[in-house]
């Protein structure tokens, strides 16, 4: 009746009967459902902000003193190793053993005569397979819980052994990384015939028996080490079906965060003599020394992986000629560091993780322009997995090195799902994530989730700003996205909406602690606007937002949107710059200039007594040792009656190369 009426008066146009209509209609229907509704109806958002401010309080308060109990229930059950124990006790045993210089007791023995008392003092025991079955007798009192990490690596018959040790059991894998490798498994054993072996129906791992036995399972939706979505997208999308819940990234730019292509168009493949890239090698290192000669990128720990062990095997080779001549650059090779520089390839990378990974491809067109479709492990069955540990390892960045493109892959030409999944991971680390995240998403980036959403972000861009909506590549995603106006490539603050991603968490730890945790980890700064108030006064709503976006500019002018992480604790870098000046004023020593390593020392000369320079150089510096030659097998090795061999290699390289790192020797 009021509306026929408002028409009938002439106060409202026929054009906007309909609109008026559902607008009445509306709102009488919300103030009937709030006044039904008690939890509504007395909803008032600061309320409702301070119960969840001191539930995050609390919530950490509660695991805090969870662990502090835990601590105080061990250290109650600890011996005191002042009072007095008979000589024929666990304690008194252990005692005797610790004053010994020689002779002791074997561990598998000094375990299964103080069982009690291990327990006791190490509640929790890390081993490998192998290391249970050396140190722990079969007889010995079953442990609570035996878990088991990185099983997709461990075959069943090599976990036995830990599994018979305890009364329940997890087992921690990724069925989508490496399989065990069998890198080291008996030479011939495949080409015996059927009989001559035992015939075991094993399957591949530890981690598919569990799977084929029915076990229950759990899967771990919650990605955490990137910290930007681009460096999981293409593994979520291809390997995961995008079933990981990741978090966006507050910098879009890939600048220095997220992968990023490198393309070494000069190199070329080295294939049937050194399978190396050189020019691909020379890059990954020029940019290794680049980042460890500047005081900010060195904040973030660098690993290096490679597709084969040659290419590894001439990256060390390269950057121990930087490292010879940039001494300053040592200790991010050593202990000085937590994390270390490392080189690794494909086979032994798994379960590793650095601030910024560099993938050297390797593989490309020869000196001839052709490109063999062959690319080495990958072209294996279950060669993909290979390239999913490969691109997941790091935290910050990814940067691919390759003169190969995803152009070059002619996939009617293999059949290779490893060599598939590599064109598509080629072209994803040139063109970004928007192709992975248009694809992985049903419905497509960019679109609003709700008409609440889309009032937001319109209100926002009548004020000036830039909102970008549905922010991520995964199923969780920021609702809003405000860019900052000086630095379009990060966001300045994060909006939530009460909406679907909110109320669809399962628990409040989730849905009001660890999400806003792990984000705010990630750079954000995170502002919620709640529906009610907003459909109550939105202009005030839209003031609280400015107000915020103030804040944020402020802060940003101060420290930045990323803060002060880095990879290295603030007495680390200084110990670090310490090292480094060391190594800078070493050089400098007046009337000294340093020897070439290798170089012996000049006859008659005694050590400190005369500058190198006042005499003559005794010849050149010593050549290359070549690789050495091929005596036998593993087994070979291993014999003890020709060990008169290895000898020999050894004081070779010694007297040429001398003095040399034990690592390197080894090698």
């Amino acid at each position: 009746k009021p509306l026929v009426n408002a028409f009938l008066e002439g106060d409202l146009p026929p054009g906007e009967m309909s609109r008026a209509f559902e607008r009445g209609f509306g709102e009488w229907w919300i103030n009937r459902v709030l006044a039904e509704e008690p939890v509504l109806q007395e909803f008032h958002a600061p309320e409702h902000e301070r119960i969840i401010h001191d539930f995050v309080a609390q919530d950490e308060a509660m695991l805090e003193l969870s662990q502090q109990v835990v601590r105080a229930r061990l250290s109650a059950k600890m011996p005191n190793p002042h009072g007095a124990s008979s000589a024929k006790s666990e304690l008194g045993l252990l005692q005797r053993e610790l004053q010994k210089k020689t002779r002791h007791i074997p561990v598998r023995k000094l375990f299964a005569q103080i069982p009690a008392l291990l327990r006791k003092l190490k509640p929790c025991l890390l081993m490998s397979p192998l290391s249970v079955a050396q140190y722990l007798g079969t007889d010995y009192t079953l442990f609570d819980l035996v878990v088991f990490d990185e099983a997709s690596q461990i075959y069943t018959h090599d976990a036995i052994g830990a599994l018979r040790r305890g009364k329940q059991a997890v087992v921690v894998g990724d069925r989508k990384q490496l399989p065990p490798t069998s890198f080291f498994a008996r030479l011939g054993e495949e080409e015996l015939p059927e009989t001559k072996r035992d015939v075991v129906d094993e399957l591949e791992s530890i981690l598919d028996e569990c799977r084929g036995c029915g076990l229950p399972v759990l899967g771990l939706g919650w990605h955490y080490r990137s910290r930007h979505e681009s460096l999981i997208a293409f593994s979520n999308y291809h390997y995961y079906n995008n079933k990981l819940n990741t978090f966006p990234s507050s910098i879009s730019s890939r600048e220095r965060m997220g992968v990023s292509w490198h393309a070494v168009p000069e190199g070329h493949y080295d294939k049937g003599k050194s399978r190396t890239n050189k020019a691909e090698a020379q890059a990954v290192v020029k940019e290794v020394v680049t980042r460890l000669k500047d005081p900010q990128l060195r904040q973030r720990s660098i690993g290096v992986v490679t597709f084969s062990q040659t290419q590894q095997r001439l990256i060390e080779e390269l950057l121990d000629e930087e490292r010879r001549k940039s001494p300053e650059i040592e200790p991010y090779f050593g202990g000085a560091v937590h994390e270390p520089l490392f080189i690794k390839n494909l086979e032994n990378v798994q379960g590793d993780e650095r601030d910024v990974m560099l993938f050297s491809i390797c593989y490309g067109p020869d000196a001839n322009g052709v490109v063999s479709m062959n690319f080495g492990p990958l072209n294996r069955t279950g060669g993909e997995r290979r390239l999913n540990v490969a691109v997941t390892r790091a935290r910050f960045q990814l940067i691919i090195f390759s003169t190969l493109t995803s152009e070059m892959i002619d996939l009617s030409r293999t059949r290779s799902e490893g060599a598939r999944n590599l064109k598509t991971f080629l072209d994803y680390a040139k063109r970004g994530p928007a192709a992975i995240a248009e694809a992985s998403v049903p419905g497509g980036a960019g679109d609003h989730d709700s008409p609440f959403e889309q009032q937001v972000a319109e209100g926002l861009a009548e004020r000036g700003w830039t909102v970008h909506p549905q922010v991520g590549c995964s199923g969780y995603r920021i609702d809003l996205g405000v860019v900052d106006p000086k630095a379009p490539g990060r966001y300045l603050l994060g909006i939530e909406c009460d909406g679907a991603t909110y109320h669809s968490a399962k628990t409040a730890r989730d849905r009001d602690r660890l999400r806003q945790l792990v984000l705010e980890g990630l750079g954000w700064k995170i502002h919620r606007i709640w529906s009610s108030d907003f459909w109550h006064n939105p202009e005030r709503e839209f003031e609280k937002v400015e107000q915020a976006l103030a804040e944020c500019q402020a802060e940003v002018g101060k420290e930045g949107m990323l803060g002060a992480w880095s990879g290295y604790t603030p007495e680390t870098l200084a110990v670090l710059q310490e090292k480094e000046d060391e190594a800078k004023e070493k050089p400098k020593a007046k009337g000294r200039k340093t020897r070439p390593i290798g170089m012996p020392l000049v006859a008659g000369e005694a050590p400190g007594a005369a500058s190198v320079a006042e005499v003559e150089p005794p010849g050149e510096i010593y050549p290359e040792v070549p690789p050495a030659r091929h005596v036998g097998n593993i087994d070979t090795f291993n014999d003890g009656r020709q060990s008169y061999r290895v000898r020999q290699y050894v004081e070779e390289v010694v007297n040429r190369e001398g003095p040399i790192k034990l690592d390197l020797l080894t090698r």
